[in-house]
């Protein structure tokens, strides 16, 4: 697709990623020529990060870089599944760090379910519209967020989604953003 080929966009998991989130997504972009970097918080990610299939244990994935090493410099955009994961790795520093960058330099930020977890723990949520997993509606309102139980919102360099049938909408809107990104030199 015009104007995705090429850019690069890292996904931020860990234990419990929701495998339908991540997958669905990567296939979207790497259908459209863009490059998924699978990005984990510690080494034990470099061997292994657990995926599950709704409640049920999923396959695993392995990270390619390790956000303690990357920055928003080094990508065009960021993905952040959901699943348990976005709960696991939501306190740790070089994950905010990361996320603030993307979010400072207004590049697109794709989350799916659980992902706004993230968002709210780097404490960038005040005033967003965002949608994410209806268990999570609280918590993006108490943030300062407005919740939107809509399939996918669009709030300026975000697009988010419920997850599971919303996928295939969501996939449309964040190859969309993407290809309006500037890319990285």
């Amino acid at each position: 697709m015009q104007g995705v080929e090429g850019k690069r966009v890292a996904a931020l998991i860990g234990d419990g990623y929701e495998e339908q989130d991540l997958g669905e997504a990567r296939r979207a972009l790497e259908e459209g020529g863009a490059i998924v970097t699978i990005v984990g918080i510690d080494e034990k990610s470099r061997a292994r990060i657990r995926g599950k299939r709704g409640l049920d244990e999923g396959g695993t994935s392995r990270a390619e870089e390790l956000v303690a090493d990357c920055t928003a410099d080094d990508f065009d955009a960021l993905l952040l599944p959901g699943g348990t994961s976005p709960d696991r790795i939501r306190t740790n520093r070089d994950v905010q760090r990361f996320v603030r960058e993307f979010e400072a330099a207004k590049k697109p930020i794709f989350v799916v379910g659980h992902g706004a977890q993230v968002l709210i723990s780097a404490q960038i949520v005040r005033g967003r519209q965002l949608t994410g997993a209806s268990a999570i509606g609280d918590d993006i309102r108490n943030a300062g967020g407005l919740y939107r139980d809509q399939p996918t919102v669009n709030d300026s360099n975000w697009v988010s989604t419920r997850g599971g049938e919303d996928m295939p909408q969501f996939n449309r809107a964040m190859i969309e953003k993407l290809a309006q990104a500037v890319p990285v030199a």
